[in-house]
């Protein structure tokens, strides 16, 4: 985290210290108080990896709290902000606030079905931290005691409701404040969706999971 912040210089003999490093102050050259409100996204992204959260029994509302810092939603937001020039003000982000936690909840599902039997995979071969079956898809099946297949058909059928859901709160969020900058980022917000599935649905990482 001091590398990334820039507050210690790499060892320029550890790959990973270098690449962390230079991407950072590359991104702070080019703008710097939008790179630094990446930062913290990151690092709220990389401790969610390893929270004992995950190995803990929830139900789908604490699942989508816990998601919304494991799946980055957060640092995907900053981030596309920043690749996109978006100087949001604090009105405006708070306007987008109810637009982005539907869109979280949309990424953490689409994700979890697609990649459910590589999760599977993982919990039955990884050790302990990294070998907990969390996933949307498997809580859903336990509480509603339907199949994984069942379960996957539904989440899928809510997934197409929280993109009807995006439009209306997009419509509300816009009535209150109606600026290109929040059109622009409500607009990614909805790509974010549409890619995430589109990246899900195709990549080898989903179809076909090895051990």
């Amino acid at each position: 985290m001091p590398i990334a912040s820039g507050h210690s210089l790499p060892d320029r003999s550890v790959p990973v210290e270098c690449i962390m490093y230079d991407l950072w102050e590359e991104m702070r050259a080019k703008d710097t108080k939008m790179a630094n409100e990446v930062l913290e996204p990151m690092f709220t992204f990389m401790r969610a990896q390893t929270s004992p959260k995950r190995l803990k029994k929830m139900d789908l509302g604490e699942y989508f709290d816990y998601r919304e810092q494991d799946v980055g939603k957060e640092l995907l937001a900053s981030l596309m902000r920043f690749c996109m020039g978006l100087r949001l003000t604090p009105e405006e982000l708070a306007v987008a606030k109810l637009v982005d936690m539907n869109c979280s909840k949309h990424l953490s599902i689409i994700n979890d079905i697609w990649s459910f039997e590589k999760e599977l995979l993982a919990s039955q071969t990884a050790h302990e931290e990294g070998g907990v079956l969390c996933s949307g898809v498997a809580i859903f099946a336990e509480g509603a005691e339907v199949s994984t297949a069942a379960a996957k058909r539904i989440l899928y059928a809510l997934c197409r409701e929280w993109e009807v859901r995006h439009k209306e709160l997009e419509a509300e969020a816009l009535s209150q404040k109606n600026t290109l900058q929040l059109q622009a980022y409500l607009k990614g917000l909805e790509y974010q969706m549409s890619g995430n599935e589109m990246w899900s649905r195709t990549t080898l990482r989903y179809l076909a999971p090895t051990g």
